[in-house]
């Protein structure tokens, strides 16, 4: 059989759309149709429902999709471990800016970038929720993503511990409004902040919005706000507040690779692997 169809059908079955599958495969409507239709003909089956605005598996399609993904994976790994020049490409990353996370994780791109010199990276760093609408959008292939409250998918690499940070000199405020520092948009920091004083009932004030982590952390330094962060990101200048104490418990965080496409490039797949044995390596060393 020509792997070509079912690379098609993956596509397809992806996008469910015709036209989005011909510009991602590069090649005609009229192609991937007849791509499709030699494919359904060889198989005796009929893969997909068709309408005149999209085209949904049957149920023939869905159980092939399984089958498909394992024989083009099993093909692209053979093809790397007898040609690994194959590897090539460019690939878009997306990784949270965090510095401890952002510093491990360029590391190990550079080391990726000399071992499989023929694969373009680059990198873009930013909040989660910038990074999800980026894949969304397919701006870029492939990124590192923090869920709060922690998700219990089975492709979590790690659980994070959120904390609260304080000058070592901060004392809770006698009218018992926190002051928060906190990071502009919809950052999972923020969020974790406002929902845990919120769930809590306790009254809250912002006294700088930063479009950074850095001017968070000069303020909280200060003693003038405090602020949630990831218990890896505490620097120099500040400390986690005690558990039990004035400010409420915080939930855990988890961080994910997600992909742009449902059936990503072997390229994409042995980025990701790169990135997971950092993030699992950190964990074991915590």
């Amino acid at each position: 059989m020509d792997t070509s169809l079912l690379k098609c059908f993956l596509i397809l079955a992806d996008t469910q759309s015709f036209s989005e599958a011909a510009e991602r495969l590069n090649i005609t409507q009229s192609t991937v149709s007849h791509k499709i239709a030699r494919l359904e003909t060889l198989l005796g089956k009929q893969l997909f429902e068709r309408t005149t605005r999209s085209c949904m598996l049957t149920s023939d399609g869905r159980e092939l999709v399984e089958h498909a993904t394992r024989v083009i994976r099993s093909i692209e790994e053979m093809e790397q471990s007898f040609k690994p020049d194959l590897l090539t490409g460019t690939l878009v990353v997306g990784v949270p800016d965090d510095h401890y996370l952002f510093v491990p994780l360029t590391e190990a791109l550079k080391n990726f970038m000399l071992e499989k010199p023929r694969v373009g990276v680059e990198i873009r760093g930013g909040l989660s929720s910038d990074l999800m609408r980026d894949l969304r959008q397919r701006n870029i292939d492939l990124a590192v993503i923090r869920d709060v409250p922690a998700t219990q998918d089975s492709d979590v690499l790690c659980i994070e511990k959120l904390v609260w940070i304080t000058a070592p000199n901060w004392v809770p405020p006698n009218d018992g409004v926190v002051p928060l520092a906190l990071v502009r948009g919809p950052c999972a920091y923020r969020g974790a902040a406002l929902a845990a004083l919120e769930q809590n009932g306790m009254p809250w004030k912002c006294i700088v919005t930063c479009t950074s982590l850095q001017g968070v952390f000069a303020v909280v330094r200060a003693g003038l706000a405090v602020a949630v962060v990831t218990e890896g990101d505490i620097g120099s200048g500040v400390q986690s507040a005690p558990a039990g104490g004035f400010l409420p418990p915080l939930p855990g965080s988890s961080l994910t690779i997600r992909y742009a496409d449902k059936q990503p490039t072997l390229a994409a797949r042995a980025l990701a692997r790169t990135m997971a044995d950092v993030l699992t390596q950190m964990t074991s060393l915590a």
